[in-house]
């Protein structure tokens, strides 16, 4: 953390704003900047714990898991996968699953993706609510029967879904266009109380089968 009393400290890594907090790895050429505005425990654990050699989960008395074995956990935008899954979305309290689905992998646009990426630094400031977002793209190709739990026509894909995992498994597919704005008006309407979830049939999301290969991309 850099306070406004280092002022040597701030000019080194030219900081501009009080309080910030920066990692420092050999690995890295710059400081990595925690960009959010709402200095909250949780926040800082999860930021720290994405560039920790290694990632701690709950209590100190628990598993500590090497980065590396789960990479997903420092990608942008992970696959949903038998592996990545409850890690990145089912199995995280409060978390809405915004999901970039896609026909296969080789579908996915690095333009979507960009979009996708700013809209993440812009809304993490905005969930007061107790709703926090877990960006992740489903490739249907892959995990056809998660997909087919979404009953997705064929003129929404590829598409914007959003996923509620909780006790009542619930989902929306956004009706607007995979944009900056588009994305943005999904989450607002979200945030709002003016989105509308359906029923996952059953109550129930189909296992997930097939290992996947995870990309940054």
């Amino acid at each position: 953390m850099v306070s406004s009393e280092e002022v040597s400290l701030a000019k080194q890594y030219g900081v501009k704003s009080f309080p910030s907090f920066y990692i420092l790895k050999q690995s890295e050429k710059k400081p990595i900047k925690f960009d959010e505005d709402v200095f909250t425990y949780k926040r800082l654990f999860e930021w720290i714990n994405i560039y920790s050699e290694t990632f701690v989960f709950k209590g100190a008395d628990e598993t500590v898991e090497s980065s590396a074995s789960k990479p997903w956990l420092s990608q942008p935008m992970p696959y949903l996968s038998k592996e990545s899954a409850n890690d990145i979305c089912l199995k995280k309290d409060g978390i809405l699953c915004v999901m970039y689905v896609v026909k296969d992998k080789s579908a996915s646009d690095d333009k979507v993706l960009e979009a996708f990426k700013n809209i993440q630094d812009r809304f993490t400031s905005k969930l007061e609510r107790g709703i926090t977002f877990s960006y992740v793209r489903l490739d249907m190709t892959a995990e056809a029967d998660f997909a087919g739990a979404l009953n997705l026509e064929g003129d929404q894909v590829p598409g914007l879904v959003i996923l509620n995992p909780g006790k009542k498994k619930r989902f929306m597919v956004s009706e607007y266009d995979l944009t900056e704005e588009g994305i943005t008006q999904t989450l607002d309407k979200i945030l709002g109380g003016d989105a509308r979830f359906k029923m996952i049939s059953g109550n129930k999301l189909p296992e997930f089968t097939q290992e996947h290969a995870f990309f940054t991309q």
